[in-house]
């Protein structure tokens, strides 16, 4: 939801500049004490210190809003706040070490300390912000939502609009009033309060809805939960009486403040923002290692391929990702040049039910095809759309357009999550399951992830590789 996602930031924010903050501090000390012997004492001292200062810069960065990224206010009163923050801090670290045993040098190192410190914090707060506003007006890291609303809610809408530090851009605003579909209908698709909700969410590319009606309406925001909870789309709503649809629920439920409003948020996906930010620098350091240390398996591979039939090296195929993204899915190629072409043909030998082509023995597939598709290492690429941000390293396969117009509406709530190169199925006999054990097997990955299985599958894939068991 809009408050656990600000939320988050601002914790990561006060953190960083407290570490910074003692960061500060250790500096000047050592500066002071690098001319004389350091004893066990002045150690002693520096770690009752920084103890301190964790516990006290944490309390006063939260208490004056310094987490806050969302340029509320000017660059001055940051530098205000931080300056008063700042003075606080230092006269409590005075009394602690100069009161009780007063010495010019004690005061001379906190007087230091104090000026770099609000020049160190100063600096962060302008980097941090100029870096989010950098990111946001590129669109990274936006979530696509839809608003269901009606006049009360253009506050609202304003503030979801202005607030770019949320993270959020509307998609469409769905609407039975006359005043917010001429405020917003140049800007936003504006489609009326009768239209499909099942149906523009497998047209539109929808992470999450937002349900701002001042009616309260008990049947449609159930039947909305449950259209948006079958294919993995978060739904939110604002309501007076939270009660109401706690019997209602087959997702995860969370209750938080936007603006002094209460919404109560349903979820079928993980929803833990710290966690899964975390996934996705972990996906771009590990991407990055793997590219780096398989540069020269890249190249062997490469001039194989070429050597093999002179064809390109690479094959780029459309895929699906996050909630009906797409985008082009790198692997090397290990099928003749015009195996699109011959799929027809072959479409009687497929071997897996639903609507995934799969045959043991394809006639399509080289002599290099059969050894990379062997070993996995025909999908070495795809670590370059991890690196993109279109896949993760561990994920539900990305299917192509084609597989997903012939979903059940069940198996579309595998588009939920970012698809990846390795998942459950990989592990568990690939071509060997069926299509529907396939797809329950997603679900159950999407329904218990955690950073600690992601890890577990990494291992159990690179087993996979080294063992052979790809076909």
């Amino acid at each position: 939801m809009l408050h656990e996602r600000e939320y988050a930031i601002q914790k990561i924010s006060i953190i960083i500049q407290v570490l910074l903050t003692m960061g500060c501090y250790t500096l000047i000390w050592w500066l002071d004490s690098s001319s004389d012997l350091i004893t066990v004492d002045h150690v002693s001292e520096l770690k009752n210190n920084l103890v301190v200062i964790a516990l006290l810069w944490f309390l006063l960065l939260d208490q004056f809003g310094l987490g806050d990224v969302s340029r509320k206010s000017s660059y001055a009163n940051q530098f205000k706040a931080n300056f008063k923050a700042i003075s606080i801090g230092m006269g409590v670290l005075f009394a602690v070490n100069v009161i009780s045993n007063f010495s010019v040098e004690k005061l001379l190192i906190i007087s230091y300390f104090g000026i770099l410190n609000l020049v160190a914090l100063t600096f962060f707060k302008y980097f941090f912000l100029t870096l989010m506003r950098f990111l946001r007006r590129r669109g990274y890291g936006m979530r696509q939502t839809m608003m269901i609303v009606d006049e009360e809610a253009i506050d609202y809408i304003e503030e979801t609009i202005h607030r770019k530090d949320w993270g959020y851009s509307i998609r469409a605003i769905m609407t039975s009033s006359k005043l917010v579909k001429e405020k917003y209908q140049d800007r936003y698709n504006v489609i009326p309060k009768r239209s499909n909700l099942k149906a523009i969410l497998d047209r539109e590319t929808i992470d999450e809805v937002m349900y701002c009606n001042s009616d309260y309406n008990h049947d449609e925001i159930t039947r909305f939960i449950s259209e948006c909870n079958e294919v993995g789309v978060s739904f939110h709503h604002y309501t007076g009486v939270i009660s109401k649809l706690t019997g209602k629920r087959s997702a995860k439920t969370i209750v938080s403040l936007v603006s002094q409003k209460p919404f109560v948020s349903y979820m079928s996906t993980p929803n833990d923002y710290i966690a899964l930010k975390l996934k996705n620098v972990f996906d771009f350091f590990f991407s990055l290692f793997v590219i780096i240390l398989s540069s020269p398996i890249y190249l062997v591979l490469a001039i194989a391929i070429k050597l093999g039939d002179g064809g390109p090296v690479f094959f780029k195929q459309e895929r699906v990702g996050l909630n009906g993204r797409r985008f082009g899915c790198y692997k090397f190629r290990t099928m003749v040049v015009n195996a699109e072409a011959l799929k027809a043909s072959l479409m009687g030998q497929n071997e897996q039910e639903g609507p995934v082509f799969k045959i043991t023995s394809d006639p399509r597939v080289t002599r290099v095809g059969h050894f990379l598709r062997k070993t996995s290492l025909d999908e070495l690429p795809q670590f370059i759309n991890v690196l993109r941000g279109e896949m993760s390293v561990v994920g539900p396969r990305p299917p192509i357009p084609a597989e997903v117009e012939k979903y059940k509406r069940w198996q579309v709530r595998r588009l939920s999550m970012k698809p990846g190169i390795t998942c459950i199925w990989q592990v568990s006999g690939r071509n060997d399951i069926k299509f529907e054990e396939w797809m329950k097997l997603d679900m159950q990955y999407i329904d218990n992830w955690s950073l600690t299985k992601d890890l577990v599958l990494i291992f159990k894939t690179v087993k996979v590789v080294f063992v052979g068991t790809g076909k």
